[in-house]
């Protein structure tokens, strides 16, 4: 018979709201099945530290990584090394939304998230730390704007699923440079990475968590009137990467955006006519999503 129990645990996590709960049970040869029920409609990212460890190795190395799919999913192992003695353990545990070992069978394209022939400009965004502390300098990549001359439609700038959302944000003052409560709705992709759209008008969302987007679907109203810099767009792209010492962390990193008739990761500010190309919006559909499309043109 397997003897179940939990254990209160020490956990980090990158986002308030995520609904992981870590349990352990032994087998009937005394190795430790550790499990994670996720409560959310997408992956996240689980590694694990052990503190202690007594007659037990973990599978995976001294820091294993697994994958907690939505539901219930073995995230970890222990095997009992001598079954003559007995065993302990403890651990600390940390998450991060979306899956490091998403796998994707080409380097993505985005739609400038903006109805086809809007004139904007898009540039590379600037490290906050770059205005709070300005005798240092953060050059990490940490998202891109586009800037739009009125209130506009925002667009799903690739094929995903709506898995966060917060849009109750009513700014209350003018001439803004950045808020924390800025609106968002986010879209997790078939890769494992994650793209969030920021800025956008309070309640003006036309999609729900969980619905799937194809590049070119509407999802909400723009805003930024009141900022410094006038209406516009913010695109942060995330994936989970792993930094120097192996531990796991949640990576901006820069997407390659359809810029007229190129694809362009915005080093440098440009000025564009939005165009979406067939071949890009139909890029990750399957063959029964083309066969759809087909029919409804």
């Amino acid at each position: 018979m397997k003897s179940f129990f939990s254990l209160v645990l020490i956990f980090i996590s990158l986002h308030s709201f995520a609904q992981i709960q870590v349990e352990s049970e032994r087998d009937n040869e005394g190795n430790v099945i550790i499990t994670a029920t996720n409560t959310s409609s997408i992956p996240y990212t689980l590694q694990f530290d052990f503190s202690n460890l007594q007659n037990l190795t973990p599978v995976g190395g001294s820091s294993p990584i697994g994958i907690a799919n939505p539901g219930t999913s073995r995230v970890a192992t222990l095997k009992r090394v001598s079954s003559s003695q007995s065993t302990n353990f403890s651990f600390r545990y940390a998450y991060i939304k979306g899956n490091i070992y998403g796998k994707r069978t080409k380097e993505p394209i985005y739609l400038i998230p903006l109805p086809a022939g809007t004139q904007v400009r898009g540039v590379s965004m600037t490290h906050i730390e770059n205005r709070l502390q300005p005798d240092e300098q953060n050059d990490a990549h940490v998202g891109v704007s586009f800037f739009m001359p009125e209130e506009l439609t925002i667009l799903a700038p690739r094929k995903g699923y709506i898995s966060d959302m917060k849009m109750d944000y009513t700014a209350g003052k003018n001439d803004l440079d950045f808020s924390r409560s800025e609106n968002f709705i986010e879209i997790y992709h078939q890769d494992g990475t994650l793209t969030q759209l920021k800025v956008l008008k309070a309640n003006s969302q036309l999609v729900k968590i969980g619905q799937e987007v194809f590049p070119g679907d509407p999802l909400a109203v723009s805003a930024g009137e009141n900022y410094q810099n006038g209406r516009h767009i913010r695109v942060i792209c995330t994936r989970v990467s792993k930094n120097s010492q192996g531990k796991i962390y949640a990576e901006i990193f820069p997407s390659t955006f359809v810029i007229e008739e190129n694809f362009s990761t915005l080093s440098k500010p440009v000025e564009a006519t939005v165009t979406h190309p067939e071949e890009v919006i139909t890029m990750e559909m399957s063959k029964r999503e083309l066969k759809n499309r087909s029919k409804a043109n």
